[in-house]
């Protein structure tokens, strides 16, 4: 697999995902809600031979990295996982990543570091701070 960071108005972005953001069984995917993007957007695209096979769309806002509406074919759990890990790769040192995920991608946002914070009907919030894996937060004195 192939990871593609484009940011949220780059023209290839629209050759990569239009084609699935505008699909009945992309958006029932996602719940029935549209996917957005702007400049204070940048998108982690996975394809593969070709065809893109998820997306995670991230807006960045002050020191906030927000993931939310993100699309992944087949819910295949090595393709989140593996742009999750791209994310953080990326965007941990400069940023508090949050991220709002459907109940069924509970699992593998947890085995990435994302601790759950928020509970909701088809919906959990959770968020991975700046702190290294498995670093408790407390200093000692």
């Amino acid at each position: 697999m192939e990871i593609v960071k484009l940011e949220g108005k780059d023209q290839r972005l629209y050759n990569l995902v239009a084609h699935l953001v505008m699909d009945e069984d992309v958006l029932r995917y996602n719940l029935n809600y549209p996917y957005k993007t702007s400049p204070d957007y940048r998108w982690y695209i996975g394809t593969e031979n070709g065809n893109t096979i998820g997306f995670i769309p991230v807006k960045l806002d002050g020191g906030k990295a927000v993931i939310n509406n993100y699309y992944i074919a087949d819910d295949d759990s090595i393709v989140l996982s593996t742009l999750l890990k791209e994310i953080i790769q990326t965007l941990r040192s400069d940023f508090e990543i949050e991220a709002v995920v459907q109940t069924r991608h509970i699992l593998t946002f947890e085995k990435c570091g994302f601790p759950t914070m928020l509970y909701w009907k088809r919906y959990v919030k959770m968020k991975m701070d700046k702190l290294e894996p498995g670093r408790d937060k407390a200093v000692a004195i």
